[in-house]
């Protein structure tokens, strides 16, 4: 989750509501959002989905290669009481 809440703009530009809830993609299959994915910087020193993959299945996608910087600044967007 996030500590997002109410209407805003994306930094992407998609305007939201992040009050509104959203249904799951799939109960049995799991994926990683791109736009909402930080690769937990900020908060830990390793990505953590690739740190409990049990079958590491959870590999850099060279098609989203974002700077730290880009991905602290996603951290700060969705997470600003942190």
């Amino acid at each position: 989750g996030t500590s997002l809440n109410g209407d805003l703009i994306l930094p992407n530009g998609k305007a939201v509501n992040a009050d509104n809830a959203q249904e799951p993609i799939s109960d049995e299959i799991y994926y990683i959002v791109p736009d909402k994915c930080t690769e937990c910087k900020g908060f830990h020193e390793e990505p953590q989905c690739a740190a409990v993959c049990p079958v590491d299945c959870c590999v850099p996608d060279e098609q989203n290669v974002e700077t730290e910087e880009q991905l602290l600044s996603k951290q700060r967007f969705m997470h600003p009481d942190n």
